[in-house]
């Protein structure tokens, strides 16, 4: 899992997808630091295109799908294919008829409830789901993961910007870059002694971690002005790069609370569920920030 909540939600009445009201549904599974992305299908054909159904946190499927379809034998043939995200299964009908249904395909995994209820069922089934993921090490890979997309972004910005500016500022993004680096990193000295005489946005990448990323972009942002006319409330540095460091290389300790101390180069940094919360959404928030200012970019 990402912190993108995915769900493929199949019923052959498009009316009655189109009525439902998902933002009490995305508003909840946002408060837990996570976006909501539904992928909703209404025929076999629209089906076929999203097999083999793995890439989804949660299917919702509808009893009585047209003519002789009915959604028991769509969960069956999911099951077979050893796919076991949650599945809710709802209808107007009696819950007993679907229940019936489970029971009669030997169905596992399913949560039942009647289309008046579907609201409630699913947040409540996504809460679970989203509870059984986030222990320590997922945590920490989701972390990793994510960083990775936000230095992807990083990259396109300060690519972009450093294209809207004159080879004069360039030549200042370059030398100050050099001049950092230089301070910080002995060891690469011939990666960037070829830097110094060759300057270029590439080679400037190929030097960068995360937080040279983020400080290249910052130096970039001085000297174009749709870049520096977008501003954001944070420190990127502080909100998601320093937890993401010691996520990655500190030491766990676990408290008596269930909580976690990591500590990494003589600092500590205390870990729960709540702040696990809280860096999932400013993750969510940076994601988005960073996504605006790229396409103001193009």
């Amino acid at each position: 899992m990402n912190l993108n909540f995915s769900i493929l939600w199949y019923d052959d009445d498009k009316d009655f997808f189109d009525s439902i009201d998902m933002e009490p549904i995305e508003s909840e599974i946002a408060s837990w630091g996570f976006s909501l992305e539904i992928s909703a299908v209404h025929n076999s054909d629209e089906l076929r295109q999203h097999m083999p159904f793995d890439q989804f946190d949660m299917l919702v499927v509808d009893f009585k799908l047209g003519g002789d379809e009915h959604g028991d034998k769509f969960i069956k043939d999911v099951r077979d294919q050893n796919v076991f995200s949650e599945i809710i299964f709802y209808s107007t009908s009696a819950s007993r008829e679907l229940w019936q249904a489970v029971h009669d395909q030997q169905l596992e995994g399913v949560f039942v409830t009647n289309k008046g209820g579907i609201h409630q069922k699913l947040i409540r089934v996504a809460q679970q789901s989203v509870r059984k993921v986030l222990d320590l090490e997922n945590m920490r890979g989701i972390v990793m993961s994510e960083v990775g997309d936000l230095d992807a972004l990083l990259e396109d910005i300060f690519i972009r910007a450093m294209d809207g500016i004159s080879e004069e500022q360039q030549h200042k993004v370059f030398t100050r870059f050099h001049e950092k680096t230089n301070e910080q990193n002995i060891e690469f000295l011939d990666a960037l002694t070829t830097f110094k005489d060759e300057p270029s946005i590439d080679g400037l990448l190929r030097l960068c971690d995360s937080d040279k990323r983020w400080q290249s972009f910052n130096r970039v942002k001085k000297h174009n002005p749709l870049v520096n006319n977008i501003k954001f409330v944070g420190d990127y540095q502080l909100d998601v790069l320093s937890p993401r460091n010691f996520l990655a290389h500190g030491t766990p300790e676990r408290r008596s609370d269930g909580s976690f101390l990591f500590r990494h180069r003589g600092k500590e940094y205390s870990f729960d569920e709540t702040v696990s919360q809280d860096l999932r959404k400013k993750i969510m928030a940076y994601k988005t920030a960073f996504a605006d200012i790229s396409e103001a970019l193009v």
